[in-house]
């Protein structure tokens, strides 16, 4: 082993920390937002019908932040786009707590949406980036560390509330957000030459280029919009099923949507290994089937175990995915993952949209909101025949080691 690696082994260390605190900063932010609504549309006397609003122009502005960093990361490098995006979220989310007024609000809330966009697609660009720098697996651990930030904003918010300073959520997301934007600055991960390839690497040689730039952005674009949906429609509407519709009590209503959370978290804990043992493909064809099993026990077994446990086996099913999806991607045309990752993650906003719209106006035609949980469960059908884009990339022995490239930047 050269002196090189040996050098090269603490700062990579270090990137990954530093990474990983973005993904957390990413998910602490938005699930701090998001569950501080309430507060706000007490504050400034907002209908739901804005509420609603405020939340798809969020999304709106996302997608031209996604596209911003994608063209800051070809230009200077998602380093660059990463810490921008941070400083943009923290600034923001810092004037949305101080805001005195329902325009002023949701001019911020737009802003806000940029920063968001940006740092979805920057922190993927970092993920796909040091995966191709350390040679192995890491976006899965990535993703379960922004699941825990939004684990942990909730419980932030929740305490805030009781304390009655409900927007303290939303001032720690703006610091967060504020320090790992300047740390960052220094220690994320830059594009260049790669360190050498560890003693027992993980990702094998990429297989021959067969999709063009484009046809990657749309095959993975799609894959994400459906896991996205299929979010969305549990995030939205799971806690509405089981008080509405199962006559759940209003402390027990949520259990659907925290047993999601929860496994979705332990899935991805675990993604990297699973990815490394079973390849990229299985995984994600298991993954799905699993999912819509989940969708099918909600829709057929009117109960609220049953719906529980259907919204965690859920969560078991697409956990992994996302990551699993982006990990692919940045192996289409690695000169251009950056943009193919940026394009990509435009269609997130979309699937959070239709996931978000669609349970709701389908039971009220009649149909009941447990049958309408199957629309995910059809759009998930569509994943198996994806996967076979994914690759099916092993692990490799030392032996194996000589056959394969030392990944570039």
């Amino acid at each position: 082993m050269s002196t090189r690696s040996l050098a090269a082994r603490p700062a990579q260390a270090l990137t990954r920390v530093v990474v990983s605190a973005a993904y957390g900063a990413q998910g602490f932010g938005y699930a701090a937002v998001m569950t501080t609504l309430p507060t706000f549309k007490t504050r400034f006397g907002m209908s739901a019908t804005v509420v609603s609003a405020s939340v798809l122009l969020v999304c709106a502005t996302a997608a031209l932040g996604s596209l911003a960093a994608g063209a800051i990361g070809k230009r200077f490098g998602s380093r660059v786009s990463l810490s921008l995006g941070l400083a943009v979220q923290a600034v923001s989310l810092l004037a949305v707590a101080t805001s005195n007024g329902m325009g002023m609000f949701l001019a911020l809330m737009a802003i806000y949406g940029v920063g968001l966009g940006a740092v979805d697609a920057a922190t993927a660009m970092q993920g796909v980036l040091v995966e191709r720098l350390r040679g192995r697996r890491v976006l899965s651990g990535f993703f379960a560390v922004y699941t825990a930030g939004a684990i942990v904003a909730a419980l932030v918010v929740s305490g805030a509330v009781a304390q009655n300073i409900a927007v303290a959520g939303v001032v720690i997301a703006g610091i967060f957000a504020g320090v790992v934007s300047v740390i960052g600055w220094w220690f994320f991960a830059v594009e260049g030459p790669a360190p050498e390839a560890p003693a027992t690497p993980e990702i094998a040689a990429p297989p021959e280029k067969s999709l063009s730039a484009m046809r990657g952005i749309w095959l993975f674009g799609t894959a994400i919009l459906v896991i996205f949906t299929t979010d969305s429609a549990v995030s939205t509407w799971s806690t509405e099923y089981l008080q509405t519709t199962l006559k759940a009590l209003p402390a027990a209503a949520p259990l659907g949507y925290a047993a999601y959370q929860a496994v979705v978290l332990v899935t991805r804990l675990t993604g990297d290994r699973l990815s490394a043992r079973l390849g990229r493909r299985t995984l994600v064809t298991v993954a799905s089937i699993i999912g819509i099993a989940g969708f099918l026990l909600v829709a057929l077994v009117h109960t609220l175990p049953a719906a529980i446990i259907g919204f965690a086996v859920v969560g078991l099913g697409v956990g992994v995915v996302v990551p699993m999806t982006f990990s692919a991607a940045g192996e289409v045309d690695p000169g251009q993952s950056d943009r193919i990752v940026s394009d990509m993650n435009t269609f997130n906003y979309i699937g959070a949209v239709i996931g978000g719209g669609i349970i709701g106006p389908l039971a009220d035609t009649g149909m009941g909101m447990a049958w309408a949980f199957l629309v995910p469960a059809v759009l998930l059908a569509a994943m198996p025949v994806l996967a076979r884009h994914y690759g099916t990339h092993r692990a490799v022995t030392a032996a194996q080691q000589e056959k394969v490239p030392t990944p570039v930047g």
